[in-house]
């Protein structure tokens, strides 16, 4: 009996991590790679290749991938200002998480999870990714972020 509850929570896990397909998406402008749920269609393209926007197929969520170079010192004070820009803009932070080279935030704003990641790219860029989605959907979009987080890498040669 308890080898069946095993099997059937090895499936479950199964079936969850399966049906969420990732393809990666590379910025050839800034150089960083990530995995973005496959599911997603794009809807922004930017002419300047500094990213690319994102929802998903009913719309519900929005997935917002981008490069830019740090405008205001070091990338910590740039991660910082953007932090400062989403809290002025209504952003209530929940959960915040930092190394010297990324940072993790999230919070809720009406109704909905706002979650930034931000890593430190070569000649002084950053990479992000915002992640915005109905909070009553965190369970579906936790591991899609986890998924994301893991795949974010800066350019070797920034290593």
């Amino acid at each position: 009996m308890h080898c069946r509850y095993i099997v059937i929570a090895a499936y479950l896990l199964l079936v969850t991590t399966a049906a969420a397909a990732f393809k990666t998406y590379e910025n050839g402008r800034f150089g960083y790679v990530i995995d973005i749920p496959s599911d997603f269609k794009t809807v922004a393209d930017p002419a300047n290749g500094d990213g690319i926007g994102l929802e998903t197929a009913d719309g519900s969520a929005k997935l917002s991938v981008w490069g830019n170079y740090v405008t205001g010192g070091s990338f910590r004070q740039e991660s910082d200002q953007r932090r400062k820009f989403a809290s002025d803009d209504g952003l209530r932070f929940t959960y915040e998480k930092r190394g010297t080279s990324w940072a993790s935030l999230s919070g809720t704003k009406g109704g909905r999870i706002i979650y930034m990641r931000q890593i430190a790219l070569c000649d002084d860029a950053m990479g992000n990714f915002t992640l915005e989605y109905p909070a009553s959907q965190q369970k579906r979009f936790g591991p899609l972020i986890d998924q994301m987080v893991k795949t974010m890498k800066a350019p070797r040669h920034c290593d």
